[in-house]
């Protein structure tokens, strides 16, 4: 038994701006030591936007290594918004002459790592992977629900070197995918120093900075993403096209993840009817697959693109129109609530009452309803003065009675609503457009405090769905397949499915009053989201 292993302990934080070891240049330059490096490109994007500082001698130096101490500045840097949760002890080789006296204990503080058994820090001990790894898996919040001796063997000759107190850490950090082992991506190397240049590739896998460090030497699942993580997709794919993120900035990537229209956009939405809503500066106007602008940027916010060839729009004042492909406005500004258009309607409130109108901005259904979603299929989800959801046709006329607890709009003929089963509150399932159940309400969240999704619609015959802590496929028979190692779901689209890996559920206090107590709800912090393919 060990007795000098160190003590690893999770941090509940957010990722936020990093600042690594030394001080920040303010203009970022290239490296003379690093161009030749496998690490080079994360380093020049974490100097870029600097993240990252080298040597007088403009040296960054890759290959020398971080000692404890310096990891913990390192830490410190990188979560500057943690608070101190803990009194730090007096280590016993850490005298208050120590220059880095002040950043041990505020780190301890924090809890994102502590000393050893016999009360030493070992200030000067170059920093282990295992530790490095471990920690910044724990700051991370990844998670893994699979065995952590399983995941590490699967993915590691030198499994079997990694110490018992790390392997949970280091295992959820390979499914979150943080893991970097270069030149031999099943060598963990566990115990060996941690060099600069593979503490700033820990830091953009954990800083989620796509397109930076070389896929082959990332650790983990090789086979379950078509797009991995690490091209940055953001958005479901829409005319075989989806936003990408890359150094701060939005363009688009095909199903292939071959960037198509170089990131230069603050915001940028999925394409609809050709065209897609971006923003520039403080403005959105469109672009065309070219990435040409044909609606210059001059609205205040763009929730959507185009539908039945308009598009729902913001003004300064808040006043929402519609305008068509030219920019112009079809339906002039106003003061109220609507969604966008679908099958030539769209829905509008008018004194908490929701109802309809075409595209003359012309009442088309009176509002009556305490809320309506948009149409599909020929038929709307709307629900009535009791709470209860059913569906209209485009004449008003309820066409599935109000009968559930919620509902979404169709899609290849199926719906997501929100049964009342006996005994089993809020579970999902899927109607027909006569209102029959085709799918038996089986999904559901794990409580009522999970603020994940619980299902998608259909997309080419497949959905994704839950079932507690559980993510899988369903098809149009209902047959349930799981995906191994996802935690969250988030669209169907091209055959392509975004899921979230080695993120972490976590539960957080939203509110308190003197009269109903304390509020929470169970949010996902972390892990990484990629597109794999739907099964056949």
């Amino acid at each position: 038994m060990n007795l000098l292993k160190p003590i690893l302990l999770r941090s509940k934080v957010s990722l936020l701006t990093v600042a690594l070891w030394g001080v920040v240049s303010p203009i970022a330059l290239a490296f003379s030591d690093t161009q030749s490096h496998w690490a080079n490109p994360c380093i020049n994007q974490l100097s870029s936007q600097h993240l990252v500082s080298g040597y007088p001698d403009n040296s960054f130096r890759p290959q020398s290594t971080l000692t404890r101490a310096e990891f913990a500045i390192l830490m410190l840097n990188a979560f500057p918004r943690v608070e101190p949760t803990r009194q730090a002890p007096a280590f016993s080789d850490v005298p208050t002459s120590h220059w880095a006296y002040r950043a041990i204990r505020d780190a301890y503080a924090r809890q994102f790592f502590s000393g050893y058994p016999d009360g030493s820090f070992q200030p000067s001990q170059p920093i282990p992977r295992t530790q490095a790894i471990a920690i910044l898996a724990n700051a991370a919040n990844m998670s893994s629900s699979e065995a952590a001796e399983v995941t590490l063997h699967r993915y590691f000759d030198d499994a079997q070197q990694v110490p018992a107190y790390a392997r949970r850490a280091i295992a959820a950090g390979t499914v979150g995918r943080i893991v970097v082992n270069y030149p031999n991506v099943r060598q963990l190397r566990p115990n060996q120093p941690t060099t600069r240049g593979e503490v700033a590739a820990l830091l953009c896998q954990t800083l989620n900075l796509p397109r930076t460090v070389p896929l082959e030497y990332v650790g983990g699942d090789r086979s379950l993403f078509a797009i991995p993580p690490e091209m940055g997709g953001v958005s479901h794919f829409s005319a075989g096209l989806a936003t990408v993120y890359v150094n701060g900035k939005l363009g688009y990537m095909d199903t292939q993840g071959t960037i198509v229209i170089q990131p230069q956009f603050d915001e940028a939405l999925p394409f609809s009817e050709e065209l897609a809503a971006v923003r520039v500066g403080e403005r959105w106007g469109f672009i065309d697959r070219t990435g040409q602008l044909v609606i210059q940027p001059q609205f205040n916010y763009v929730p959507e693109g185009f539908s039945d060839g308009l598009a729902r729009v913001f003004t300064n004042n808040g006043e929402v129109g519609f305008i068509d492909k030219t920019g112009q406005f079809v339906i002039q500004p106003r003061l109220y609530s609507t969604t966008a258009f679908s099958e030539g309607l769209a829905s509008f409130s008018v004194n908490g009452n929701w109802g309809y109108m075409d595209k003359t901005g012309a009442i088309a259904i009176e509002p009556q309803f305490r809320d309506a979603k948009t149409f599909a299929d020929g038929l709307a989800p709307v629900q009535i003065t009791s709470g209860y959801w059913g569906y209209i046709n485009r004449s008003g006329e309820m066409v599935v009675e109000p009968q559930f607890a919620n509902a979404e709009p169709f899609s290849e003929g199926l719906a997501a609503v929100e049964m009342n089963v006996a005994d089993a509150p809020n579970r999902w399932g899927y109607i027909d457009r006569n209102g029959n159940t085709v799918i038996p309400a089986q999904f559901y969240l794990p409580n009522y405090e999970f603020r994940g999704s619980v299902l998608t619609a259909f997309s080419g015959g497949i959905a994704m769905a839950r079932i507690g802590d559980q993510v899988g496929f369903v098809d149009r028979s209902g047959r349930w397949t799981v995906i191994p190692n996802a935690v969250a779901l988030h669209s169907v689209s091209a055959g392509l499915a975004k899921v979230n890996v080695g993120g972490t559920w976590v539960r957080e206090q939203t509110g308190c009053t003197h009269s109903d107590g304390c509020f929470y709800s169970i949010n996902l912090q972390g892990g990484k989201w990629g597109y794999i393919r739907v099964p056949r």
